[in-house]
């Protein structure tokens, strides 16, 4: 029996929130890697939604926080950048991975928008 639209949007979704390859993703399942790309292109072109529609630009503050000042070494921030979302603060230093942050960052506003 083919699987139906709703069922191939949750096996894409929770591909997804695996970080897992369509390859890896697959093992074992009752549907190839080629199927699982194949609905995600065809979910992600919309399925009646307009591409606006998809499109959400989010803001996160940004300050820049200089040590000066500050009585308690421990706090010291030196020149990094402090991004803070919801309650979570994350400080980023001079030569950080881009690819850990724009991790974190993608968790953290998940969590704080309610998403899985």
């Amino acid at each position: 029996m083919a699987a139906d639209r709703a069922t191939w949007e949750k096996r894409v979704s929770e591909w997804r929130a695996s970080g897992l390859s369509s390859l890896a993703y697959c093992e074992g399942k009752p549907f190839s890697p080629g199927g699982l790309r194949y609905w995600a292109h065809r979910i992600n072109r919309g399925g009646g939604r307009s591409r606006r529609s998809r499109s959400v630009v989010r803001l996160v503050r940004v300050r820049r926080v200089h040590a000066l000042g500050q009585r308690d070494q421990s706090d010291r921030v030196g020149d990094a950048i402090v991004v803070q979302v919801g309650s979570a603060r994350v400080e980023v230093r001079p030569g950080h991975d881009r690819a850990t942050l724009a991790g974190v960052l993608e968790v953290l506003m998940r969590t704080a928008t309610g998403e899985q």
